[in-house]
């Protein structure tokens, strides 16, 4: 009898763990957007119930310690995965993360650039086609929507070289809507692709803005900003990295704007969520 109570307390015990581990990790209605801290690089993932977009995804491992501690084990499948452009600092672990994660459409732009990440990420890609994935190349006003609302709009410049647009001046560059807030996600883009984009008349205020090129001096401008006017600016950037990121000078218009500045360096992964007109700081953790 006494084994018998110790097996039902036992599996009480596990029951209730497990419940409780499985109600943490389930999704709610709001859209979460997590900043993963994957050190100089890009890495971000926007979830709505079982639905999620990862943008970019670091040049290594880091980025499955950020994933691990947002998505549920018995959920491998990221329905949409967006390579922002070529450097090996947004697409360098995306050939792996395609291994673990079953995907539904992949959003990358062509890149003149043939390195061993690049080589791995069509590999990757091409397997995927081959299990059903569609590979789509977003085009001006083409939107992904949500299942509980929200919606993710492409503004992106057109991705062919050419002599005006460095190849971070072609980054996929998109914009959320949810509720009645806005968020922009530039990718690498640089001055010259603002102001080509600004002279489109694309861009609205923003609550929150992803800054651009992890806050280099080569982007943010002024007359960017001015536009902008973000409540929340987000730097994806490593500590004491070589490039003098993010640029005192980036920093200073950020705040002339009126800007809360959060970074990955500082905060590590970064997890916001918007429902309604109310966006809230989730959660910031730092991983070793």
């Amino acid at each position: 009898m006494k084994k018998l109570k110790k097996l039902i307390i036992y599996c009480l015990i596990v029951g209730s763990s497990f419940s409780y581990f499985v109600i943490k990790k389930w999704p709610d209605k709001s859209i979460q957007i997590t900043f993963c801290d994957v050190g100089q690089g890009d890495s971000i993932l926007i979830q709505q119930d079982f639905f999620q977009v990862l943008i970019d995804s670091g040049r290594d491992e880091r980025v499955l310690g950020c994933l691990g501690q947002i998505l549920p084990p018995w959920d491998r499948k990221i329905e949409v995965m967006i390579l922002t452009h070529g450097d090996e600092d947004h697409l360098g672990f995306f050939g792996k993360i395609m291994g673990i994660y079953d995907t539904q459409f992949i959003f990358s732009p062509d890149t003149p650039k043939d390195t061993k990440a690049i080589r791995e990420v069509k590999e990757a890609i091409a397997a995927k086609l081959t299990r059903g994935a569609s590979l789509k190349q977003p085009i001006l006003g083409q939107s992904i929507s949500f299942p509980s609302g929200g919606v993710v709009t492409f503004l992106s410049l057109p991705s062919e070289p050419t002599e005006e647009l460095t190849e971070n001046d072609r980054s996929i560059v998109f914009l959320l809507e949810q509720g009645g807030t806005k968020w922009l996600f530039t990718g690498d883009l640089e001055a010259g692709g603002e102001l080509k984009l600004l002279k489109l008349g694309l861009f609205p205020q923003v609550e929150v803005l992803k800054v651009g090129h992890h806050g280099s001096k080569t982007s943010s401008t002024q007359e960017f900003l001015q536009v902008l006017q973000p409540n929340l600016a987000i730097v994806s950037v490593g500590a004491n990295n070589k490039y003098g990121h993010p640029a005192d000078e980036v920093l200073d218009n950020l705040r002339h704007t009126g800007s809360v500045i959060l970074r990955t360096d500082r905060l590590g992964d970064i997890t916001l969520s918007v429902d309604g007109e109310q966006i809230v700081v989730n959660r910031t953790q730092r991983r070793e």
